[in-house]
């Protein structure tokens, strides 16, 4: 049977981690996985979660499977927290889900379980694990135009693309901080894309994977309920890796939005049956971490204000970064970067760019060009950006 197999491409995003971790210059620059780095370089664990581990570890009395669906509370309470005003089981149900990732993979399977005929359309660009997973569900994939070194998206485009769409298409949307390029339409402007993609009969697929790093938690689970208020229906993937810095924890939740529908139940059923077929239970330690922390107010608190933190320390590296770009290369617009929100951003280069910047400056940007700024050291932003430059 081995002989039959094919290697197959690695990640480029994994590639770019795994080449920056073997590279010995102590000046390298890694602008490559999505994961916050502080000051120092590190990506440290949140003084919520470890109080939340120390109470889980003195007073969890039992390793026992949590089920199919996982910990409800966990989904009850996250849910909530982005969708305040939708009861859970009556406007939205869903199942703890295996990181932002697997919320991702069950939801499109559950899509083409009950539509086989739809199409994804999704941004150009978007985070390239999109199109893996749909390709690895069979969907078919359709893009709309999204900017990518403009600081406006134009709704008028994305519509006039989505003209093609067929009713019960779904349409990915980020839920905010577009991974890669960091540019959100403003409120009005997504308010008018929601309505559009309804008013042509399509299913919002919402991928929130950085509540709180853009506009601050309640800013940025607003808009998703922007989204929720406007549409029917709406399928909804949450990830905890990034607003809780439990990455290794592989924790999410893949919900079904409907305000009053009495489907959800049995749209639910469906969506267990395939957590089942997947990977049978879901793993409970990043789910029981979240759900103590919004149990207690105090706790809740801390992490709130420790996310806030973080997200101002990335407000602060992106408009740290635009200013040195532009002070080394005076003849680009890069308000785009400082005008983004969140930890991406694009640099307009090739691969072979991108290889240029790997072996001879020690920089390392995924071969599109996305850049993950969260980590970057601002006291040597103007020698990062010299070095970007070079290449441009």
């Amino acid at each position: 049977m081995f002989e039959n197999a094919q290697p197959r491409p690695i990640d480029q995003i994994i590639a770019v981690t795994r080449a920056y971790a073997e590279d010995p210059r102590t000046d390298k620059v890694d602008f490559g996985i999505g994961v916050y780095k502080d000051e120092m370089g590190n990506t440290p664990v949140m003084r919520a979660v470890k109080e939340a581990e120390r109470r889980l570890v003195e007073g969890q009395k039992t390793k026992t499977y949590v089920g199919v669906g996982g910990d409800q509370k966990f989904v009850d309470l996250l849910s909530g927290a982005v969708l305040p005003g939708y009861g859970y089981g009556t406007d939205m149900i869903g199942v703890q889900a295996i990181g932002g990732s697997g919320a991702v993979r069950l939801l499109a399977e559950l899509a083409r379980t009950l539509n086989p005929d739809a199409r994804f359309w999704l941004p150009e660009p978007t985070w390239p694990n999109h199109g893996a997973i749909l390709g690895a569900v069979g969907a078919t994939m359709e893009s709309y135009p999204y900017p990518k070194y403009k600081a406006e998206v134009d709704v008028d485009a994305i519509l006039s693309a989505l003209d093609a769409a067929n009713p019960g298409d779904v349409v990915i949307l980020h839920g905010s901080c577009h991974n890669p390029t960091g540019i959100d339409p403003e409120p009005e402007a997504l308010a008018r894309l929601v309505d559009g993609i309804v008013e042509r009969e399509l299913m919002p697929f919402v991928d929130a994977a950085y509540v709180g790093f853009g506009h601050g938690w309640a800013d940025d689970a607003a808009r998703i309920s922007l989204i929720a208020e406007r549409a029917p229906e709406m399928l909804l993937a949450l990830s905890c890796s990034k607003n809780f810095g439990i990455y290794r924890e592989r924790t999410g939740a893949a919900l079904l939005v409907s305000k009053g529908n009495p489907q959800l139940a049995v749209a639910n059923s469906q969506l267990l049956a395939i957590a089942r077929q997947s990977y049978s239970m879901p793993p409970d330690h990043g789910a029981s971490i979240v759900r103590t922390i919004f149990e207690d107010d105090a706790l809740k608190a801390d992490w709130l204000a420790e996310l806030e933190e973080i997200r101002n320390r990335i407000r602060v590296n992106r408009s740290a970064l635009a200013l040195a770009l532009a002070r080394a290369k005076q003849d680009r617009d890069w308000t785009y970067i400082d005008k983004g929100f969140g930890m991406f951003s694009l640099l307009d280069v090739t691969p072979e760019d991108a290889k240029t910047l790997r072996e001879d400056q020690g920089v390392y940007v995924i071969p599109d060009g996305r850049m993950n700024i969260a980590g970057i050291d601002t006291s040597k932003v103007d020698e990062i950006a010299a070095k970007l430059v070079s290449v441009l």
